[in-house]
């Protein structure tokens, strides 16, 4: 019985620390925020293909509480980050932020773009960094201090205030819009991705 017993925690303990790995990418259960007071729960994980073949990063989403929707993400003022594991040489900064300037206005009005451009501004100038495979960058909401921090390879580039820049980069992925449905539903742990 004893031995069972032993057996039994050691698969579950092996099971529930095993990290997803997706395109070769591992892909944590929960990661600690920047701030060391926020333990931050995996949502969902995805890959982006560009032209539908080209597999550009692993995306993952993490947040405090995992048991929200899209809507509500987007509503709440939840620490979360958005991490984006470059998986190609073919991503550059140009083709980035030629994703982002092309994917804002299919999921934000002229109003909102707007009221974010110096601040987007400001992001973009902190992701202008050669970008090759293995290349992670995160975009992480703070609520605490209000403030959007962007890392690169684990350094801090800067940090630019306001939520609604976060939820117009994170609309990116799961706004009405998104970059791919199955991305969507998967960057969301609605469906299981696909590698």
């Amino acid at each position: 019985m004893n031995k069972l017993l032993a057996f039994l925690t050691a698969t579950f303990i092996s099971i529930h620390t095993h990290a997803l790995i997706l395109n070769d990418v591992e892909v944590p259960e929960t990661i600690t925020a920047l701030n060391n007071n926020t333990q931050l729960a995996l949502k969902g994980a995805a890959i982006r293909r560009a032209y539908g073949i080209v597999k550009s990063y692993v995306g993952q989403l993490y947040v405090s509480d995992t048991s929200l929707n899209a809507e509500e993400l987007l509503a709440s003022n939840n620490a979360r980050r958005m991490v984006y594991h470059v998986t190609s040489n073919r991503v550059s900064y140009r083709r980035f932020i030629s994703s982002i300037n092309n994917g804002l206005p299919l999921n934000l009005t002229d109003e909102e773009i707007a009221a974010i451009r110096p601040r987007l501004e400001s992001m973009k100038s902190f992701l202008d960094v050669d970008f090759g495979e293995g290349t992670i960058v995160y975009i992480e909401w703070d609520p605490n201090d209000g403030l959007n921090h962007v890392m690169v390879n684990n350094e801090l580039r800067g940090s630019v205030p306001g939520r609604d820049l976060n939820d117009a980069i994170l609309k990116l992925w799961i706004g009405k819009n998104p970059v791919g449905r199955d991305f969507k539903q998967e960057i969301l742990g609605l469906s299981t991705p696909q590698d």
